[in-house]
């Protein structure tokens, strides 16, 4: 359906939520060609659902950001958030250590 079919009010709800892999995570995602996966997220979701839709298993992460800073596994990712996941082969520095997976 195009933008041309849709009120104002369905426009403004449908936000792309982008998700960054880095490192190995890039490499074990086949279907992964671009920096980045865009997708549509309606609702606020927990973290770790996103990395289940993703088909991401948790031991992979060592660290996710969103929007730039480092989150605890519980955090809701909102629609227009940008979460980036990092693998265990990244360093982590000190400050993030209690945000490790």
């Amino acid at each position: 359906m195009g933008c041309e079919n849709m009120n104002l009010k369905e426009i403004g709800m449908r936000t792309n939520t982008e998700l960054v892999l880095f490192g190995s995570l890039k490499n074990k995602m086949a279907d992964v060609n671009e920096d980045s996966i865009r997708f549509e997220l309606k609702d606020p979701m927990p973290l770790l659902e996103v990395l289940q839709t993703h088909e991401i298993p948790e031991n992979w992460i060592q660290l996710a950001m969103v929007n730039h800073r480092a989150v605890p596994k519980k955090t809701m990712i909102h629609p227009g958030d940008r979460l980036a996941l990092f693998p265990k082969e990244y360093i982590v520095f000190a400050d993030w250590h209690g945000l490790k997976f």
